[in-house]
Order: C-alpha cells, then structure tokens, then sequence
C-alpha cells in the first residue's frame, strides 16, 4: 500500500512540475525606433518616434504588453508640440520557424502639450495647453528570430482618439525575451 502511495505521490508531483514548466510566464522587454505621422486639431506633421515596452505572456498565442510611446517632438516658428502615450494592450500571435506574426488591440492615454503665437504684431503672446486623450490602439507585425532570446520587430501601428487625434507609425524594434 505505501508503494502506491508513493508512486501516486510521485505522479502527482511529476504533473505539477510539468504544469509549472507549461505555465512558466515569458517576459520580453522592447526598444523600438519609427517614423510617426500625426493630426491633432487641424495640425500635422512627421516626425521620428520612439518607444519602450514591457510584454507578458498570458497563453500561448497572447501576450499583454504595457509600454510608452513618444510620438512627436515638434518645433516651427514658434510653436511647439510634443506627444507622448502610455498604453495596454494584448497581442495575438501566430508563430513560425522565423517568427511571430501578431495583432495588437489596445488602449492609450496620450498627452499632448503645445505652445503657440498667439498675440498680434504689437502684442505678442503665447498660449499653451496640455492635453490628455483617450484612445484607441491597433498595430500589425512581425518578430522576426535573431536568436533564442532576441527578435527583430517590424510593426505598424494606428492610434487614434478624442480631438481629431491619430498617428501611423511604421517602426523597427529589438526585443528581448528574459526567459
């Protein structure tokens, strides 16, 4: 009887360390550099964009990621603009021998800050304002295997929100799993 009870005990941890193996989370980290081409309330530009982001892998095909984007920094005659967003959002994955193909869905919160002419000739003055937005995020790429741990990324991402705000930006990542 104690030798059932010992191989039962030794199933049972055997299937635990097995599900612990299956359910161990993956981390990435990712630094990415794009090209962003932005509206806000009648203005618009391109500019040279940045972000940082965390990923978690949630289930086999999907990831959540949190990360910060810096969208624009812009400077003319005057006026200045910067933009920049914090958002959540889950990737859905397909992978292959060379990589992952994903969708990302997500929610942001961009601020916008600007200072512009707003005087006349004999009186000038400048007004600001910061901003923040609610909005809404959509991205399309590809992780492309470097190596075990590193992948390059190539992403398209639309995010669009309150005040006739949107942005496209196309970018060119490295990421970096921790597991």
């Amino acid at each position: 009887m104690k030798q059932y009870l010992w191989i039962a005990g030794a199933l049972v941890a055997g299937a635990l360390v097995c599900f612990k193996a299956e359910a161990a989370p993956e981390n990435y980290g990712l630094v990415s550099v794009g090209y962003t081409d932005f509206e806000f309330d009648g203005g618009s530009d391109r500019e040279v964009a940045y972000s940082v982001a965390y990923g978690h892998k949630i289930h086999r095909q999907w990831y959540a990621e949190a990360g910060y984007l810096n969208l624009f920094d812009y400077s003319d005659d005057g006026a200045e603009a910067e933009g920049e967003a914090l958002y959540l959002a889950v990737l859905g994955k397909a992978s292959s021998t060379t990589g992952e193909l994903f969708y990302k869905l997500g929610v942001a919160r961009v601020d916008v800050a600007a200072t512009i002419p707003c005087g006349t000739e004999t009186a000038s003055a400048s007004c600001s304002f910061d901003n923040g937005i609610a909005a809404g995020l959509i991205g399309l790429g590809f992780d492309y295997y470097v190596s075990q741990n590193s992948m390059v990324r190539f992403e398209y991402t639309y995010i669009g929100g309150e005040d006739s705000f949107s942005t496209n930006m196309l970018s060119l990542g490295f990421r970096y799993n921790f597991n």
